[in-house]
């Protein structure tokens, strides 16, 4: 258990070197799948189509499994290193408010965290001693919980470190891994029974670490009492938004391994971030789903004759090219990666002629960003396949792997049509 001691010589900084490390000898053993795939298992099935040639290839084949997985895994580990360190920052930060707020009140707190005064004892003392404990309390209460969860996670993937299926160790390994990355910043936020207590914890924080949690845990924060009306109103988008950001993503999480916003015998991807723009409160374009610079669908009550004649969503609405090429014309404009935030757009354009169904340049998938880690990880959900807060950092040798390489765009969605 990590006490006040500990936390107090804790060492963030090396622990993101750690995770650094981590990242690179996941990017060296991902080179050396492609190595294999590109000088051992290509040339042979061209050149050497005997038995032994086969036998050869699938031997090389397993070597590559054996290193994707392993680079999955060991980036897994970054991400829980790396959240570690970021709470243990955000725990420090709030004990050395606690401290410098003690000795501004003239309160004494000894090697094992325990606040006292030399002075008088009066209500007034009192109540200051009881606010540098709340802090010091909450602080430890940080600490302890991403410790805890960090060494879970971590003994769980020093003890798959046999995996050699690489959807496994993608899938599941790395993908439980990102959520318990998140799920220690979400812990790294005061419950908010006590609104007070959250408005000193919030105000302790450096404004980059306020940045780096609105990223990483919107839903949470808007949700907070104690928490400046000002933030919360700027996490949903501002004074003058026209739709709510912190909504899309709530019921993005909420809907992320359901049927919600899909349509029978589809490629639900795209289908389901319209439905989650349209349920975070952005209108409609259009009255018939045929039309050409509509973004509507049918199913709705409210938009009578909508699919009635056999189309039951615009273009739009459910293709990926269609809705970026509507949202970037229609307000809405593409934004650098170090910019994204959640509540925005990600599409894969293909970028390779190794798909035949598919011309380079086409865009043909749509996600939606659902956090982005103090590191600048971006993390997105999504439908077809269903996937909850997945590392698009993560995933990215993978996805070379079996689809090629790939551009990626982020759409900040803008209306400008009400």
């Amino acid at each position: 258990m990590v006490d006040f001691a500990a936390l107090r010589r804790a060492d963030p900084a090396a622990l993101h070197r750690a995770a650094d490390g981590w990242v690179e000898l996941s990017k060296d053993s991902w080179q050396a799948v492609n190595d294999l795939h590109d000088n051992g298992i290509g040339p042979l099935k061209e050149d050497w189509q005997d038995r032994v040639g086969q036998a050869a290839g699938r031997k090389l084949a397993e070597q590559a499994d054996i290193l994707e997985s392993g680079a999955d895994i060991t980036r897994g580990v970054a991400m829980v290193v790396d959240g570690l360190a970021s709470s243990l920052e955000y725990a420090q930060r709030v004990l050395t408010q606690a401290l410098e707020l003690a000795s501004t009140y003239q309160l004494e707190v000894d090697g094992a965290g325990t606040v006292s005064t030399t002075g008088e004892v009066t209500s007034e003392s009192l109540t200051r001693m009881n606010e540098v404990s709340d802090l010091i309390r909450e602080a430890l209460r940080e600490a302890r919980q991403a410790d805890d969860q960090a060494s879970a996670e971590l003994r769980k993937l020093g003890a798959a470190t046999c995996q050699t299926d690489p959807e496994k160790a993608l899938d599941q390994l790395q993908g439980e891994a990102s959520q318990t990355e998140l799920d220690m910043l979400a812990g790294d936020i005061p419950d908010g029974r006590d609104p007070a207590l959250v408005s000193r914890w919030w105000a302790s924080l450096t404004p980059e670490q306020q940045k780096q949690l609105e990223l990483a845990e919107p839903v949470k924060l808007a949700n907070l009492p104690g928490v400046p009306d000002a933030v919360k109103e700027d996490l949903r988008g501002g004074p003058g938004r026209k739709w709510d950001r912190v909504q899309m993503v709530e019921w993005v999480l909420a809907h992320w391994n359901d049927e919600s916003g899909d349509f029978d015998d589809e490629n639900n991807c795209t289908n389901f971030a319209s439905e989650a723009l349209f349920r975070a409160g952005v209108h409609m374009k259009g009255n018939w789903t045929v039309e050409g610079d509509a973004w509507n669908r049918g199913r709705d009550p409210g938009w009578l004759g909508l699919g009635i004649i056999g189309q039951q969503h615009s273009h739009a609405w459910g293709g990926a090219q269609n809705l970026h090429d509507f949202m970037v014309g229609n307000g809405g404009r593409e934004v650098p990666p170090g910019e994204v935030k959640p509540g925005d757009l990600v599409f894969l354009e293909d970028d390779n002629d190794q798909n035949p169904d598919l011309k380079p340049g086409t865009i043909h998938h749509t996600a939606v960003v659902t956090a982005v880690t103090p590191d600048g990880d971006i993390r997105y959900s999504q439908h077809n396949d269903s996937r909850k807060n997945v590392s698009l950092d993560g995933r990215s040798g993978h996805e070379a792997q079996s689809e090629g390489r790939q551009k990626i765009h982020y759409v900040r969605v803008e209306p400008n049509w009400y």
